[in-house]
């Protein structure tokens, strides 16, 4: 098991920001550390501390990270292509403009995420909280699926949710535009059409 710093100084001192096939458990890079337009194929990351990092523009392929923190790290225009995510936080993290290509968020706490303009092509989320996030323009393509997140007062403006199946997610007080465009032709549940409802500015009547 090398250690990931050494890795990363020995890239950089060979001027080839590029590292592959590596297992790394339970490591702390400071905040502000520059990994950006780094490549990773093949990496293992496990209970790392990840706190604050610069991976914007970075590449992600066949990677897995289990259990890092994530927060407030910076994946500005990141790409991530067959990678997975479980148990990580990402709380703060930016995640603005960045491509998401068959990969999976499992169990993430990304509260307060960055997601802006962001292009999911085949990815899910899945038991993800997203409350109070910033996912203004996010296109989700080819499949990608929104499973068991929480959404609440997510802000959802200009994201077309046309043929997204949002009926296991928490929507309660999602942000969107005046029109609502946002919501036509999502596949929402009956208890989450009250909060729809809402949102349209109609009021549900119980008859006794």
């Amino acid at each position: 098991m090398e250690a990931l710093l050494e890795a990363i100084e020995r890239a950089r001192s060979n001027d080839d920001p590029y590292l592959e096939d590596m297992h790394v458990a339970g490591e702390t890079l400071e905040p502000g550390t520059d990994l950006g337009f780094f490549e990773f194929h093949g990496i293992e990351l496990e209970q790392c501390s990840l706190v604050g990092i610069n991976l914007a523009r970075a590449s992600f392929y066949d990677c897995t990270l289990v259990g890092c923190d994530l927060s407030n790290a910076n994946l500005t225009e990141a790409f991530l292509t067959r990678t997975r995510l479980v148990a990580c936080k990402l709380t703060g993290a930016s995640l603005n403009k960045a491509i998401l290509r068959s990969t999976r968020l499992i169990s993430c706490q990304c509260r307060y995420l960055n997601a802006g303009e962001a292009k999911l092509e085949g990815a899910v989320l899945e038991d993800c909280d997203l409350r109070e996030s910033f996912l203004s323009e996010l296109r989700l393509q080819k499949r990608s699926r929104l499973e068991r997140c929480s959404l609440v007062r997510a802000d959802l403006f200009r994201t077309m949710l046309k043929g997204v199946d949002l009926s296991t997610c928490d929507i309660t007080g999602i942000a969107v535009s005046d029109t609502r465009a946002e919501l036509r032709g999502a596949l929402i549940s009956v208890e989450q059409a009250v909060d729809v409802a809402a949102l349209l500015g109609v009021r549900i009547v119980e008859y006794s």
